[in-house]
């Protein structure tokens, strides 16, 4: 028998839900199973307190599917709940923009913060530093809404040098088409849907079937490399410059359709101490080598202008493509002008700067990473850049501004610092692009560190013993141990500007202070780590301060808090019965060293001091 008309209209319906449901059947198990964890742009931070977000550290996961260790942003914290007289800045860029090659002190970010929270004593200044290594204009394209919903009072943008290589870019390993649209459209469904990252991952695996294993000694740049020679003006050169302009104009047109202001930098790089990594001659173009050449006979003799326009001609004639040629920024200035975002003048800044006009190695450690003068330089042209809108209608006090010099000694990079970032630049250029084949018997190999500053370094970039903040703490205790209380505070300083709401970092550089018995700078660090977080360890390092300092009444008021926090630790019973003894309490005095004798009966000094409070002056 036939099935009825309504019957087949249901067998009809369910056939065409069927995929749906299906589909919503995947995405909810996937979503439940928490498929590759949570790769939102901001999430909450473990052990910080819970009225901050940060940066996803897991962020580069959604560019990187076929990397086993991703590039990871730096720590900036914001508060959940914007404050009413917030000043937010988000930060997009790459590598340089991270502030590779140094801990994320380095990054110009903070210098803009720095500066910026000076002159903007009423506001809660937040500068928030989104950069990542290796990726290009569509990853920062695709964090647009999820910034936007922070409610940013201004945009900044430094970005263009990875458009070839970059995760997603034109010539890269990672890629997932040639068309900007259709890529944007493919991160923001993956983005929202787990089903779509489970079928990135199983396409992987099947690319993967029968193909050679990846070689992990690779660098990340060497990784990333699917099209060596890309010569200007190629397919795929026309390719990375129109996603470049396509992308950089989708992100201007959604801030403005927000009435978000940005400022976006013209690009810099290495143009005088820098050679071609790739020089490929063409019908039409001459070799890079052979004009780079020509520029340093030009500066030799003195033609200068010459010598800028043969430089920036050999840049953009290299075949491999880790400088942005020149026509990025011909883009960014006239994509700033066309959509009336301010244009930040970083490349013109660093002419300015450099010798002979032609920025090289006083600025930049390699290709195109500056070193801290040059990090340096880069955040004060945003500032001044935000100064010239008038702060955005933010009231400034400018007398507050210190000399810029002194914002270079504010980055807080010490020799630990340095010596990171020379083992970061070193690792790079003892491999591929920079040398052809890398030597067996050469760095690291044959390195042997020579300063402790060094030997930290050297274990915490080569030998991955400890990730950049854990080793300059473990440093900063070694030179405690030493006596070497100056060089310990230094590096607690570079902590506390990475880490400025980590309370637990200011007991430890008040006790620096506290050594030497200087309680002025010690009370003012501990006061700020007690506001920070009122612990059982903050309570009883500022009630040890006023122990010390003979303010009984204050000291049993934090030394009873911090016992309530965590009970009978030892040294905070034996400091409160040193309080109350201070209060002239013999009873409570005695109360607590008799219950420090139960709980630990070898404390130091104890029986001298139980002797004493048996007969008490």
């Amino acid at each position: 028998m036939a099935p009825s008309p309504a019957r087949r209209r249901v067998f009809a319906l369910l056939a065409l839900l069927s995929p749906v449901l299906v589909f919503g059947a995947l995405e909810g198990g996937l979503r439940i199973a928490n498929y590759k964890g949570d790769l939102s742009l901001f999430t909450s931070i473990p052990n910080v307190d819970q009225k901050y977000l940060g940066v996803n550290p897991r962020l580069a996961s959604r560019y990187f599917a076929s990397l086993r260790i991703v590039p990871t942003p730096p720590t900036d914290l914001f508060l959940r709940s914007k404050p009413a007289r917030g000043f937010r800045i988000f930060v997009l860029g790459e590598s340089s923009t991270a502030g590779f090659p140094y801990g994320y002190n380095g990054a110009f970010s903070r210098v803009v913060r720095d500066a910026l929270r000076d002159v903007l004593p009423q506001d809660t200044v937040e500068v928030v530093n989104l950069g990542v290594s290796a990726v290009t204009s569509y990853a920062l394209y695709d964090v647009v809404d999820e910034m936007l919903s922070q409610q940013p009072d201004a945009v900044l943008i430094y970005a263009g040098h990875n458009e070839f290589y970059g995760a997603l870019g034109a010539g890269s390993t990672e890629t997932v088409g040639a068309f900007p649209a259709f890529v944007r459209a493919y991160l923001g469904l993956q983005r929202r849907f787990k089903t779509v990252v489970l079928a990135r991952d199983l396409a992987l695996r099947l690319a993967a079937i029968g193909g050679a294993p990846a070689d992990s000694s690779r660098s990340l740049m060497q990784q990333m490399v699917r099209e060596e020679l890309i010569p200007l003006h190629s397919p795929t050169y026309e390719r990375g410059t129109r996603q470049f302009r396509e992308n950089l104009q989708a992100m201007l047109r959604r801030f403005n359709e927000a009435e978000v202001p940005v400022f976006v930098a013209s690009l810099t790089s290495n143009l005088r101490d820098q050679p071609p990594f790739r020089s490929r001659a063409t019908d039409s173009l001459p070799a890079a080598k052979q004009v780079f050449d020509d520029a340093r006979r030009a500066l030799a003799e003195g033609k200068r202008t010459e010598a800028r326009s043969l430089f920036e001609l050999a840049r953009d004639l290299d075949a491999l493509r880790f400088r942005a040629a020149g026509e990025f920024n011909g883009i960014i200035r006239t994509l700033a002008r066309e959509s009336g975002a301010h244009y930040v003048p970083v490349d013109e800044a660093f002419a300015a700067a450099a010798k002979d006009g032609i920025p090289g190695s006083e600025l930049f450690w390699e290709h195109l990473h500056p070193n801290q003068t040059g990090y340096h330089l880069i955040g004060k042209t945003f500032f001044e850049g935000i100064a010239q809108t008038g702060f955005l209608g933010h009231t400034a006090d400018l007398a507050r501004l210190r000399s810029w010099p002194a914002y270079y000694e504010a980055m807080e990079l010490t020799e630990f610092d340095r010596r990171f970032a020379w083992h970061q630049i070193r690792s790079v250029t003892t491999s591929w692009p920079f040398v052809a084949r890398e030597d067996p018997g050469g760095y690291p190999w044959n390195y042997r560190p020579v300063s402790p500053a060094d030997s930290a370094a050297f274990g915490a970039v080569i030998l991955r013993r400890a990730a950049w903040p854990l080793a300059k703490f473990n440093l900063a205790a070694y030179y405690r141990a030493r006596g070497e209380l100056h060089r310990a505070y230094a590096e607690y300083r570079g902590l506390m500007r990475d880490q400025p709401e980590n309370a637990t970092l200011r007991v430890y550089a008040a006790d620096v202070f506290m050594q030497v018995s200087d309680f002025g700078p010690a009370r003012e660090l501990l006061e700020r780590a007690y506001a920070i977080e009122p612990s059982a360890f903050t309570c009883y390092a500022l009630g040890h301060l006023e122990v010390e300092t003979k303010h009984p009444e204050r000291a049993t008021q934090l030394l009873e808090q911090a016992q309530r926090f965590t009970p009978d630790v030892p040294v905070v019973l034996y400091d409160l019965s040193r309080a109350y003894a201070l209060a002239r309490d013999w009873d409570r005095a005695r109360e607590y060293a008799d219950r420090l004798a139960i709980v630990r009966s070898d404390f130091p000094g104890l029986d001298t001091w139980r002797a004493e409070l048996a007969s008490p002056r």
